[in-house]
């Protein structure tokens, strides 16, 4: 639910943990306080259905919540911080008044409490494992988030209520059916969607959202935009970074292998695929329901030439045996990667497995210069340590101090020149060899002179702080 409005970073997962334990230290303090002055099954069954009341309506405020917290945007940190908070702190302090509040309606004496207590965070743990492990493995991609989040909270409802039969309080159980019926008439329905969406699902790495603006199809996973096509004429380029990724194949003239790690709508390997017709394009990409996405909603051809493989890039890379002219890496996002597939141990791996003469080429979004540009120049300088020579490609040309995509390409064969790198280009441009228009001024906008790197580390599995590199230094 957050990482739609603020990624899947490391202050995310961090924010979610710490809110939920802050509320599990309330509720348990709270619990206990109430459990001592009113030992009765009726309070502990109203907490209950308490904690479900405010469970099911979740899905129903988040996105409005969270959509108000992004556009005041107090920072990455903040961020989702103050959304966990939101959405999820009263439910789970709810939920916890529920453990200390049960030893002290079972225990029966002082000295059976430790056997109750263990018993019972016994059973309270069993129940984390099983539901995390269900939800994780089968409800999310069956479910998806939104119906979870409200079965979980019509069951404590529904627990409740039957609780409350069961000790004869048909009174309030009544009452508490009523407070269900109302809960679920004012928050069960489902928003609707924008008119321009037509698929959104979620996955267990992300949220996919396809939709619609005029003739161009857009990809979205969580919240960045991925993919995009232009219905009406299929190689027209909507994303100019897609353009630069054809860069490497001037430093490979012979290529016929080549491999794209990350793959989102498939619109990069599938103009390969249509330019190239005498190479094989492989794609390794995490997501089963975004390779589906890709074949159903953005044409992604099906064809023995363009292999997809579902699983991590790093893992393919590291078992497979094959070897190839140019490895693409095209699996960061633009506040938030996958911090394996960017350290100096993911580079040699995918050297590794390089013919002689290849290229690796890495989609990286930063800047050059300025504030934003600690996780490009942290990134270069990784690559560096890797490929003799690297060449830096920012997108569009333009200040260095602006954000864009920049793509990076490593090799192990001798320099070329600027003007050896443009002279390449416009011959292929004019042989039709690279039928990307304007291509020799994209390979113009090779950056010249040093990179400044002495105040950024390089990234090894063993300290790849990514995140806190995207973040601008304020």
């Amino acid at each position: 639910m957050i990482a739609p409005y603020f990624g899947n970073s490391v202050y995310v997962w961090g924010s979610l943990i710490g809110v939920f334990l802050a509320a599990l230290s309330v509720g348990y303090v709270l619990g206990g306080r109430i459990s001592t002055r009113w030992p009765h099954p009726g309070p502990f069954l109203t907490l209950v259905f308490l904690a479900g009341a405010a469970t099911f309506p979740i899905p129903h405020f988040a996105g409005a919540a969270l959509g108000q917290i992004a556009a005041r945007d107090y920072g990455p940190r903040a961020n989702p911080l103050i959304g966990s908070t939101v959405l999820f702190f009263i439910p789970s302090a709810l939920m916890a008044t529920v453990s200390p509040y049960a030893v002290r309606l079972r225990a029966r004496s002082v000295e059976g409490v430790g056997n109750v207590a263990g018993m019972l965070y016994a059973l309270s743990t069993l129940g984390s494992i099983v539901g995390t492990l269900l939800a994780a493995f089968v409800l999310i991609s069956a479910l998806g988030v939104r119906s979870i989040i409200q079965i979980l909270g019509g069951t404590e409802m529904a627990l409740a209520v039957a609780g409350l039969l069961w000790t004869r309080r048909a009174g309030a159980a009544a009452g508490a059916a009523a407070g269900m019926a109302v809960v679920w008439a004012l928050t069960g329905s489902t928003p609707a969607n924008a008119a321009d969406v037509i698929h959104a699902w979620d996955t267990v790495y992300h949220r996919i959202t396809v939709s619609d603006e005029g003739s161009v199809r857009y990809l979205r996973l969580d919240n960045y935009w991925q993919s995009a096509r232009d219905r009406s004429d299929p190689l027209r380029t909507v994303f100019p970074y897609t353009d630069y990724l054809h860069l490497p194949v001037l430093f490979t003239p012979g290529f016929s292998r080549v491999l794209f790690v990350g793959m989102g709508g498939g619109t990069a390997p599938g103009r390969f695929h249509h330019d190239y017709p005498q190479t094989t394009i492989e794609v390794v990409e995490i997501d089963p329901e975004v390779v589906a996405t890709a074949r159903t909603l953005f044409a992604l051809p099906d064809d023995p030439r363009l292999p997809v493989h579902v699983t991590d890039g790093r893992l393919w890379l590291r078992r497979s045996t094959a070897r190839y002219d140019v490895i693409i890496l095209d699996a960061y996002l633009i506040d938030t990667i996958p911090f394996h597939l960017a350290t100096r141990e993911f580079y040699r791996e995918s050297a590794a497995r390089l013919r002689p003469g290849g290229a690796v080429a890495s989609n990286v979004i930063g800047a050059v210069r300025g504030p934003e540009s600690r996780l490009f120049r942290a990134i270069y300088k990784t690559f560096r340590s890797v490929f003799p020579r690297v060449y830096v490609f920012p997108v569009g040309g333009g200040a260095p101090e602006s954000l864009r995509n920049i793509i990076l390409v490593g090799t192990g064969d001798p320099p070329l020149t600027r003007s050896e790198i443009v002279s390449r280009a416009a011959a292929a441009e004019q042989s039709g060899r690279i039928r990307i228009e304007g291509f020799s001024q994209d390979a113009a906008t090779l950056l010249d002179g040093p990179i400044e790197t002495r105040d950024v580390p390089i990234l090894t599995d063993d300290y790849a702080p990514t995140d806190a590199l995207i973040a601008p230094v304020r």
